[in-house]
């Protein structure tokens, strides 16, 4: 594979976009719910077809969540193939909802154990009878090396950063936006986050368990539209807010020539007005065969809208 080159040099899809300083806020993929699944590898694209999955059940679960909303990922231990002691691996399932987000645990030995849950729950926000409540947050590094190089190359050095420290952290495999690489996903709250090397990696993480949205790696949250995304982190640049849950969504309405989103916090209540555009030509991965123009959401208006008069 002939990788991407920039200017300066630097190679890969990534670097390239780093290169050109691609705008990385609202490229959050949407997504209601995932299925978390441990398996070693190797990973192949899609994930379900990986080799060393029972087949049939492999087959079953990916017919399962066709259609749904419901993300199927591979999950791994950072940096090292997990040993077989005869343990059970892990599934999990994750609702992403801002409403009412949660994650359960699954033990399994058998793949095919998974097919006696209903894994379709992940779409809702009301929490399946079945499973483990887990009551911190799951972190997912991209280091699927056959989905995009990139991933592997710049994911592996921050996944193993991040093995070191107290949060729950998992390998993975394609969450999108490989340009973006290293990427990070924040489970159950559906954050993501790009650009990421071991030492900001880290950074975002302690932030994060704080309750703190680092906003120069903040790509988005996939419970929202990518117009929402963008108008999110603008309004969080302008007012230097870092609470995860400090910008309340309030309204999006097409205009016909763009979105404008309604948004609240501290008490006001903000409008954003959000242009759809064309960004410049690139490769969007390290294996697009000819480069594309990605859609970018751009911020053209902030503004506050006047109090509400007292009542008499």
């Amino acid at each position: 594979m002939r990788l991407p080159t920039a200017p300066d040099g630097s190679r890969g899809c990534s670097a390239l976009a780093r290169y050109t300083g691609e705008q990385i806020a609202g490229t959050a993929g949407r997504t209601g719910g995932w299925l978390l699944v441990e398996h070693n590898g190797p990973w192949r694209h899609p994930a379900l077809a990986s080799p060393g999955l029972d087949r049939g059940a492999a087959s079953e679960l990916a017919r399962r969540v066709a259609e749904r909303d419901v993300k199927p990922q591979l999950i791994k231990r950072p940096g090292r193939v997990r040993a077989d002691d005869g343990g059970p691996l892990r599934a999990y399932l994750a609702h992403t909802g801002r409403d009412g987000s949660w994650a359960r645990r699954v033990d399994f030995h058998d793949l095919a154990e998974l097919l006696e849950y209903d894994v379709t729950a992940a779409e809702h926000p009301e929490p399946p009878d079945f499973g483990v409540p887990v009551d911190h947050t799951l972190y997912l590094v991209c280091t699927h090396a056959k989905k995009d190089p990139c991933c592997a190359v710049l994911g592996r050095p921050v996944a193993a950063a991040l093995a070191g420290g107290e949060a729950e952290v998992w390998e993975t495999t394609h969450v999108g936006g490989d340009r973006f690489a290293a990427n990070l996903v924040a489970l159950p709250q559906g954050v993501y986050f790009g650009r990421l090397d071991p030492a900001s990696a880290v950074r975002t993480v302690t932030a994060f368990e704080r309750g703190e949205v680092d906003p120069e790696h903040y790509r988005g949250r996939c419970t929202d539209s990518s117009a929402a995304q963008a108008a999110e982190a603008a309004l969080r640049a302008r007012l230097g807010t870092v609470g995860l849950d400090e910008v309340v969504h309030l309204d999006e309405t097409d205009t016909g020539t763009g979105v404008r989103v309604t948004l609240g916090h501290g008490g006001g209540v903000y409008t954003v007005s959000v242009a759809t555009v064309e960004g410049r030509a690139c490769p969007t991965t390290c294996s697009a065969v000819e480069p594309t123009r990605p859609v970018h959401h751009e911020v053209t208006d902030i503004s506050r809208e006047p109090s509400a008069a007292p009542a008499r």
